[in-house]
């Protein structure tokens, strides 16, 4: 009988998946390595710039104005800020974050294992990162924020890295940055900085970085630099006070616009511009001067429409006028009013007020309960000359970058159409302008032009809207009111006005058809 024990024993086989999931793990791992090695190498810090001004150009590239044209972003080293500054920022987002010299990897497993970063509290690094990256959202973004860490972490020195943040930051006040920032709350230096404005401005810092319900106050760093011994208490009282006191500096209340050229008028526009791009990119593009922007404006059109609007309020009894120009795809190429108002703010009652035509009620263009402004005036009478193709107003060409490389051009847009037939018959209702110019009028050869005019007795106002095949007009005139005149003069003021706004209006095409 044969003993059991004393054959040869066989090899043991283990499952195959065992094998697999090994095999799996090891190349998981081997990925992950390639993968942080290779997006963490892709990144390296840049020194960073002095902001430049955002330049906006007309149609023809000339200057028309710029945009933050005072200091919003400066570099500033460590060595030049205030130690008690460089103090705040460490004890309120990371007092140890100089001291170590090791990336602590375990910080950063977290939100990849999540899969967000809302709830973790980032380092100075992740800060640094966050500032052009954002907040990850993922767990690849996390992942892709990890390597980048790892990698400037063992690339660079800390100090680098915070010097680097420091110089960027948003600090509010359109300021990015302590050097900037330093200026626009308390002008003065970063390296002048107080311990109250200090704790401010790291105060700014914490509620940006940290998540909500933590404490970021400028009283609670003031407290955690009492108790670190960076400061007495005799000192944590006084600027607890300090900062109760308030800023330096009073807060700009304006668009940071500068326009270039005088008297033309430009402001309105620009002031819309920096609105819509604002809006569209945000303002940090717009402060670090990053595009180059260039407008639906022309700037000689624009210079000649105000000389017609100064002569007419000089020589007549108007008081205020406003013109508003758009070409045949609803374009702004001229805004004037002789007393900064914007097209959009001249306000001339409901649509039906308006309307020369039941039918214009009819297309429901707008809420006719709303007041209608100058420019839709411009807009409604280029709808009716465009056979009923109602195009996007708009004010910008082109965006290029800082290289002049295009980054986006505007062409015009339809947003709707309406009947072809309605639209004909709401024509015929308009009264054609004819002038002296040899180019306006219904002869062969002229450019037509037709349009309407309206007035409002009581506010002592009077507009007209009209349009050719190559532009769409609106202009607006206020006259005394009766407090500063006569019932007589009123009389004759009426009459006057129904033929000076539609003298004025044949001027303005014939000044935009000078060119045959």
């Amino acid at each position: 009988m044969s003993d059991p024990y004393g054959e040869e024993q066989g090899p043991t086989h283990r499952p195959a998946w065992l094998a697999s999931l090994y095999v799996a793990m090891i190349v998981l791992v081997l990925s992950c390595g390639i993968f942080v090695r290779t997006t963490g190498q892709s990144t390296a810090i840049s020194d960073p710039r002095p902001d430049n001004d955002t330049v906006i150009y007309d149609r023809q590239g000339v200057e028309l104005g710029r945009f933050h044209s005072e200091m919003n972003m400066l570099p500033v080293t460590l060595e030049n800020m205030a130690p008690i500054l460089v103090d705040a920022v460490l004890t309120a987002l990371d007092p140890d974050y100089l001291k170590r010299d090791k990336v602590e990897i375990l910080n950063l497993l977290s939100p990849i294992m999540v899969g967000n970063s809302e709830e973790d509290l980032p380092s100075i690094t992740q800060l640094y990162l966050r500032l052009e990256d954002g907040v990850p959202n993922s767990r690849t973004a996390a992942l892709q924020e990890a390597s980048k860490v790892i990698h400037l972490e063992r690339t660079y020195p800390r100090e680098a890295l915070l010097e680097q943040y420091l110089s960027q930051v948003p600090l509010g006040r359109d300021a990015f940055g302590v050097e900037a920032a330093a200026f626009n709350w308390y002008g003065s230096s970063a390296k002048d900085l107080g311990i109250g404005q200090a704790a401010h401005l790291a105060s700014q810092m914490a509620e940006r970085a940290w998540p909500l319900g933590h404490e970021t106050s400028g009283d609670s760093i003031l407290a955690e630099l009492y108790e670190a011994g960076l400061i007495t208490e005799r000192e944590a009282i006084s600027q607890r006070r300090a900062l109760l006191q308030g800023v330096l500096v009073p807060e700009k209340t304006g668009k940071p616009i500068k326009p270039t050229v005088a008297d033309a008028g430009v402001m309105s526009t620009l002031e819309k511009i920096y609105d819509s791009l604002a809006d569209q990119y945000g303002k940090e593009v717009l402060v670090k001067g990053d595009v180059m922007i260039v407008s639906t404006l022309d700037l000689d059109l624009q210079r000649r429409l105000a000389r017609i609007a100064d002569t007419a309020v000089s020589t007549s009894q108007i008081q205020q006028l406003n013109i508003v120009v758009l070409d045949d795809r609803n374009q702004l190429r001229a805004a004037y009013g002789t007393a900064g108002l914007s097209p959009e703010e001249i306000k001339l009652g409901p649509l039906q007020r308006i309307a020369w035509s039941p039918k214009v009620m009819d297309l429901e263009i707008l809420n006719a309960a709303n007041d209608f402004s100058l420019l839709q005036l411009a807009e409604l009478h280029s709808l009716v000359a465009r056979d009923g193709i109602k195009y996007e107003t708009g004010v910008l060409l082109k965006i290029s970058d800082r290289s002049g490389e295009q980054v986006e051009r505007f062409s015009h847009r339809v947003s709707a159409k309406f009947d072809s037939q309605t639209i004909a018959e709401i024509a015929t209702e308009l009264d054609d302008l004819v002038t002296i110019d040899e180019n306006i009028g219904l002869s062969d050869g002229q450019s037509g032009v037709r349009g309407k005019q309206g007035s409002d007795t009581e506010l002592n106002v009077t507009w007209y809207g009209g349009a050719s095949a190559r532009f769409a007009v609106a202009l607006w005139m206020r006259y005394p009111s009766e407090e500063e005149t006569t019932g007589e003069e009123i009389e004759i003021f009426h009459l006057r006005s129904s033929r000076e706004v539609v003298r004025v209006a044949g001027n303005i095409f014939s000044e935009l058809h000078s060119d045959g």
